[in-house]
C-alpha cells in the first residue's frame, strides 16, 4: 500500500469512529448507561457515558472491511478474520465486565482462551523455536497488552493515544516491509483511536470501558506479533514489539511491583499508575498524557529504526 492509501484509510477511520461514538453517547443519555464517580478511583464531576468502546470496535471492523473492498483484496478476508474474532471475542469480554464486573482469575482465563484461539488461527511469536513456548509467549503478552491497555485507561485520553502512537509506528514498520494487511489494520487501529480521543480528551464526553480498552490492547498485541521486519532476528523482534508497547508495558510492571511493596494484591484498583504520579506533582491531567506519550514517541522511534 501507498503512504496516501494509508493517510486515506486513516482519515476515513478517525471520521468513522468519530460519527459512531457520538452515536454511542446519544445512546447511552438515551438509556442512562454511564459511568459514575465514585470519589476514589473515577473522580469525574458527573457520570459519564462508556459505550464509546464499542463504537471504537464497530468503526475498526467497517473500516478493515470497507478498505480491503475498495482496495479490491477480498482475498485478505480469511486473514483478517483470523485476526477480527478473537478481537471482537476479548470485546465481548469486556463488555461483559463492564456490565457485572467479572472476578479476576475467570476474566483472565477467558482472555487466554481467545489468545488461544489467535494462535489457532495463525498468529504466531517466532522466538524460541518451540509451538508451545512461543504460543504461551504469545498469550502471556496478549494478556500484558489487553490489560495493560485497560489500566492505562484511567486518565482522560491517555489509553487512546497510546493505542494511536503505538499503531502509527506498526503501520510505518508494516508498510516499509511490505506488509499490506497489517499496515492496513494499523492505520485503521491509528484512525479509530484518533475518532474516539476527539470525543475523550479531557474533558472526556465518553469514556471506552473494558470493551473497548480489550479490544484496541488485542488489537496491538496482534499487531505488534505480526510485524516482520526484513532480515530482522528474534531478539530484534522482540525488541521493536516492546518498544512500540513500552508505556503500557511499564505502566503495568510500575503498579504490579509499587503494589506487591506494600503489601496490596495487584488486582486491587487504585490512584497510583504513572499519570496519577504525575498528577500528583501538580500537572493537569491532559499534561501528564502528553509527559507519557513523548516518552513513548521516543521509544516507538528507536522501533522504527531497528526495523529499517
Amino acid at each position: 500500500m501507498t503512504s496516501w492509501q494509508l493517510l486515506i484509510v486513516g482519515v476515513a477511520s478517525a471520521l468513522l469512529s468519530g460519527g459512531v461514538v457520538w452515536a454511542s453517547i446519544r445512546l447511552a443519555h438515551r438509556y442512562g448507561i454511564y459511568d459514575h464517580p465514585d470519589q476514589a478511583r473515577k473522580t469525574q464531576v458527573v457520570p459519564i457515558p462508556r459505550l464509546g468502546g464499542l463504537g471504537v470496535v464497530i468503526a475498526f471492523v467497517v473500516s478493515v472491511l470497507l478498505a480491503l473492498a475498495a482496495l479490491g483484496r477480498w482475498g485478505q478476508l480469511a486473514l483478517a478474520a483470523s485476526v477480527l474474532v478473537p478481537a471482537m471475542g476479548m470485546s465481548l469480554v469486556g463488555f461483559l465486565d463492564d456490565k457485572r464486573s467479572l472476578a479476576p482469575y475467570p476474566r483472565l482465563a477467558m482472555q487466554a482462551g481467545l489468545a488461544v484461539l489467535a494462535i489457532v488461527l495463525g498468529t504466531r511469536i517466532q522466538v524460541f523455536g518451540n509451538a508451545w513456548v512461543d504460543g504461551l509467549l504469545f498469550v502471556l503478552w496478549a494478556l500484558v497488552l489487553v490489560n495493560g491497555i485497560n489500566l492505562l485507561d484511567n486518565s482522560d485520553g491517555l489509553a487512546a493515544t497510546t493505542v494511536l502512537v503505538g499503531a502509527v509506528g506498526a503501520t510505518v514498520i508494516a508498510a516499509v516491509n511490505g506488509q499490506i494487511l497489517i499496515s492496513l489494520m494499523g492505520a485503521a487501529l491509528a484512525g479509530v483511536s484518533l475518532g474516539f480521543l476527539f470525543h475523550n480528551w479531557f474533558p472526556a464526553r465518553v469514556y471506552m470501558g473494558d470493551a473497548g480498552a480489550y479490544f484496541l490492547g488485542f488489537m496491538l498485541a496482534v499487531l505488534t506479533v505480526r510485524l516482520r521486519p526484513e532480515g530482522s532476528t528474534a531478539i530484534e523482534g522482540v525488541a521493536i514489539a516492546m518498544l512500540l508497547a513500552a508505556l503500557p508495558i511499564a505502566d503495568t510492571a510500575f503498579v504490579v511491583v509499587t503494589r506487591l511493596r506494600r503489601g496490596v494484591h495487584p488486582f486491587t484498583a487504585g490512584r497510583d499508575h504513572l499519570s496519577h504520579r504525575i498528577q500528583a506533582r501538580g500537572r493537569s491531567v491532559p499534561t501528564s498524557v502528553m509527559v507519557l506519550q513523548a516518552t513513548l514517541i521516543v521509544t516507538v522511534g528507536a522501533a522504527i529504526l531497528i526495523s529499517l
